[in-house]
């Protein structure tokens, strides 16, 4: 299956996964996260701001800023194809950009100096690598950046495919039976 049906079908699944169930497995994913040494041991965390059929980061975020990790979320360069990391220090400094995807809004730092990324993707195989949204934002960055990286996952996001060269890999996968 090409990448493109494959993100289609698997984004569909992730869509009509049931609320009750996903909430359960969201939880069991942050959870898992919260145990890894890689958490436990970074300071400087880089999270995406999940959509709704995607694993709830809000309540992760919550919880790393009570746990007092600097919080850092995406905020993309839409013309450079670029993207870096905005502090965000509250839910509540969260908003939408030009194209409606939210982002930090507090005059807070930009900075790559990031000890941990959790990374997000549509589907991914055994090995680590990731079919995103198709942007290329997360390939670009790993390749540049390297910190220590985990994405969560429902099982029914794993998949085989043909790895592109420009694809960059997950250090760990954690992953949720539904």
């Amino acid at each position: 299956m090409d990448k493109k049906t494959l993100r289609k079908n698997t984004i569909a699944k992730m869509k009509s996964f049931n609320d009750n169930d996903k909430q359960n497995a969201d939880q069991y994913l942050a959870n898992q996260l919260y145990e890894t040494s890689k958490y436990q041991n970074a300071d400087r965390i880089g999270i995406v701001l999940s959509m709704s059929h995607e694993v709830d980061t809000y309540r992760i975020i919550s919880h790393m800023l009570d746990d007092k990790k600097a919080v850092f979320v995406p905020e993309t360069d839409y013309d450079k194809k670029e993207m870096s990391f905005k502090q965000v220090e509250d839910i509540e400094q969260i908003g939408k950009d030009a194209k409606g995807i939210n982002h930090s809004t507090a005059d807070l730092p930009i900075s790559n100096d990031l000890d941990l990324v959790i990374v997000p993707g549509v589907a991914f195989n055994q090995k680590g690598y990731r079919i995103g949204y198709g942007g290329g934002f997360y390939d670009k960055f790993l390749t540049q950046y390297q910190p220590d990286t985990i994405s969560l996952l429902y099982d029914f996001q794993l998949a085989d495919f043909e790895v592109e060269s420009h694809d960059q890999p997950v250090d760990q996968l954690i992953i949720a039976t539904t």
